[in-house]
């Protein structure tokens, strides 16, 4: 009986786990990929790590998707978000910024945020700059497992703003830590709310 008892236990559990999975995981895959761009001040791109003074896979993928973004016209200015990280050289802000100047984008139409730490922090301060430039909406560019996240954090912080979905790294093992990353994320800021 207490064997029984006990292996109904860890299918319920199973289940359970399951099912808050798909709950969670669905409406981020869902996100990332039919979210599209709406015309704006600004594109506000989210920092990531660098590799020296490169950015990284996932941040160039962000840094190319911002750069086809602004060529199509979408937005006349760019934000880039992101301090320097303890493991990081120079600022996730200024490296972006470099590359975006190296890609055609005229530094005169960059703004950079070097004060960032968290998604939640490069959105406040990025929104102190769209206030301080007069913008009033922006698209926000990320990886698509990180798009749903960033939306619902803009929302939560009066940011008028649509998504434009950077893909993921051509990478599954990463590309899974991301989606298992941005699901426990999510759930903790459905669960905590902020």
């Amino acid at each position: 009986m207490k064997l029984l008892l006990h292996q109904r236990l860890r299918h319920y559990l199973l289940l359970l786990i399951i099912i808050t999975v798909a709950v969670v995981e669905i409406p981020i895959i869902a996100v990332g990929h039919l979210t599209k761009p709406v015309p704006s001040d600004t594109i506000i791109v989210l920092g990531a790590k660098l590799i020296g003074n490169q950015p990284s896979t996932m941040l160039r993928l962000r840094l190319d998707e911002a750069i086809q973004l602004y060529n199509q016209g979408f937005a006349p200015t760019i934000i880039v978000s992101g301090a320097q990280g303890l493991d990081e050289i120079a600022s996730e802000a200024s490296i972006m910024h470099q590359y975006l100047v190296a890609h055609g984008i005229p530094s005169e139409k960059i703004y950079l945020e070097e004060k960032s730490y968290n998604t939640h922090q490069n959105l406040l301060n990025s929104k102190t700059i769209m206030r301080t430039q007069g913008f009033r909406h922006a698209i926000i560019v990320s990886n698509a497992s990180h798009i749903r996240r960033s939306l619902v954090l803009a929302q939560q912080l009066n940011i008028e703003a649509s998504g434009s979905p950077a893909p993921m790294a051509d990478n599954a093992y990463l590309t899974t830590k991301q989606y298992a990353r941005e699901g426990a994320a999510m759930l903790s800021l459905l669960v905590f709310n902020k």
